[in-house]
């Protein structure tokens, strides 16, 4: 099957790799910044290119993007072409950079979201991102935003160390006037795999996906919803996502750009690769991302799908042509390809009711 790209609609830009915490479950070893990281003339230059290219809604990333000094030039100019611009942070310098978000917020369009990652309650989230009173400063952060009236979300990579932590959680967050949370499982990649005993087995994913449409149904304070490494096709997509999945966007309407200018379909295709890393589809540094959009064979893992690469249980599936396998970056982190995906709540569903029962196995 062939699908017909549409224009990216949708990006994640990685600014800068340079990061002040050291996360245990980093995918992408945030530290330093990458080599050949874009010039600002070559940021501003491809701001346009994204815009040009339809470009709606686009989030600022790293690394983390405030500790890059020309952030708000990048931000206004994407701002000023038309694209609603968000971001995605650690918090830490948020309140020291207020100045210049409440600057583009007067004389640009403003952020649409400032988002920043929560990995738990104070003890825990301090120590997945190793920096003591880093919990405190993104609640004050997410305070005095919400007081300013900008719009805030949460972003959560639940763990063995979290799960048991989300009621808790969610009421905290709801406390700092948080707006929008987004739940993920953690992908086995970058410094998880220093780190496997963080990572929850593929069952966390009908635990997620039930916590989620609990808390929708309970009418939260907060929009509480999914990333797309949660589903697929089954009674909880509906109240838990609010639509039907469709499968992964990674090259169809979505894009990534790296600090580097490479382009992918997705940030989250093995960041941690800065060598021979199969899912980059070109580099900004010598091609115009047009091109690289437009290229014959770029993104085949989605645009190339054939229902005959499907392994293991996916290959079964009745839903497999409209799935494509979920999450591409969550299989290929659990499987080693883009074909299989044990993290899927259809799958567990089938799996269990195909189950001997111990009591019958006995008799």
């Amino acid at each position: 099957m062939n699908l017909v790209p549409d224009k990216p609609r949708f990006c994640v830009w990685e600014i800068t790799l340079v990061c002040n915490m050291r996360c245990l479950h980093c995918g992408s070893y945030a530290g330093s910044k990458r080599i050949d990281e874009m010039t600002l003339e070559q940021m501003l230059d491809v701001a346009d290119q994204l815009a040009e290219i339809g470009v709606q809604r686009l989030t600022l990333s790293g690394g983390e993007p405030l500790l890059r000094k020309d952030w708000d030039r990048i931000a206004a100019r994407l701002m000023d072409r038309g694209v609603r611009v968000g971001m995605i942070s650690n918090g830490f310098k948020m309140l020291d950079n207020l100045p210049r978000i409440m600057d583009l917020q007067r004389y640009h369009r403003g952020f649409e979201v400032i988002a920043m990652s929560v990995d738990g309650l104070s003890q825990t989230h301090d120590a997945f991102r190793q920096v003591p009173g880093s919990f405190d400063r993104l609640a004050a952060a997410f305070k005095e935003l919400n007081r300013r009236g900008i719009y805030t979300a949460a972003i959560t990579s639940v763990s063995t160390l979290n799960l048991g932590e989300l009621d808790e959680l969610h009421d905290a967050l709801a406390s700092f006037g948080v707006r929008a949370w987004q739940l993920q499982t953690l992908f086995g990649g970058g410094r998880m795999r220093e780190r496997p005993d963080l990572m929850p087995g593929p069952e966390v994913v009908e635990t997620l996906a039930r916590f989620i449409a609990r808390k929708r149904a309970g009418r939260s304070p907060m929009q509480v919803f999914p990333a797309d490494c949660i589903g697929y096709f089954t009674e909880l997509e509906e109240p838990m996502r609010g639509f039907r999945w469709s499968g992964c966007q990674a090259g169809l309407t979505a894009i990534g750009v790296e600090a580097n200018g490479n382009v992918k379909g997705c940030l989250s295709m093995c960041p941690e690769l800065l060598e021979d890393n199969p899912f980059v589809e070109g580099n900004l540094h010598h091609e115009k991302l047009i091109d690289i959009w437009n290229k014959p064979g770029a993104f085949a893992y989605n645009r190339q799908f054939a229902p005959d690469q499907a392994q293991g249980f996916c290959r079964t599936c009745q839903h497999l042509r409209e799935c494509r396998c979920g999450c591409s970056a969550q299989a290929h982190f659990a499987t080693g390809t883009v074909h299989e995906n044990p993290y899927c709540v259809h799958r567990l569903q089938a799996e269990r009711k195909t189950t001997v029962p111990r009591s019958l196995a006995k008799s």
